[in-house]
């Protein structure tokens, strides 16, 4: 592991002479904790729902990948013709799928899996998820293959 800042000047004109100074550039598994605190969880939340208030987030804590599948299976089948929003922090075993709902919010259901997990689940039920043509997104958008 190793840390290497580019503000000292380089003698060659490499790629490193175009980084901004201060920049820090990790050679590493382990986050650096630079970044801020907010969970790619909680921005994607931010992202979808204008009024924190008229979104609901049910936790699922499934034991098993059945229960796992289960669980996305009955959440996906109360709303099929619905649009899905699909998103998860990066290398832990947490993911949320949204969706619009009757009252005009979001409903959450939020899982103890992996987000490619949750991204096959979807397929296996016919979706097709992509990213959204917002550029500042950061979750999927599923849709029913119809």
């Amino acid at each position: 592991m190793g840390w290497f800042s580019f503000n000292s000047k380089a003698s060659s004109s490499t790629s490193s002479n175009n980084r901004v100074p201060g920049q820090v550039e990790q050679r590493s598994h382990q986050p650096l904790g630079l970044a801020p605190e907010q969970s790619d969880i909680s921005h994607t939340l931010n992202q979808i729902s204008d009024d924190q208030q008229a979104l609901t987030v049910k936790e699922e804590n499934a034991k098993s990948i059945q229960d796992f599948q289960k669980a996305v299976t009955e959440f996906v089948n109360k709303r099929p013709d619905n649009m899905f929003v699909i998103d998860g922090e990066r290398e832990m075993k947490q993911s949320i799928i949204c969706t619009n709902n009757e009252n005009g919010g979001k409903t959450c259901l939020k899982l103890q899996y992996n987000s490619v997990q949750l991204f096959k689940q979807m397929q296996t039920l016919e979706y097709f998820c992509s990213l959204p043509d917002d550029i500042d997104a950061t979750y999927f958008e599923c849709r029913k293959i119809k």
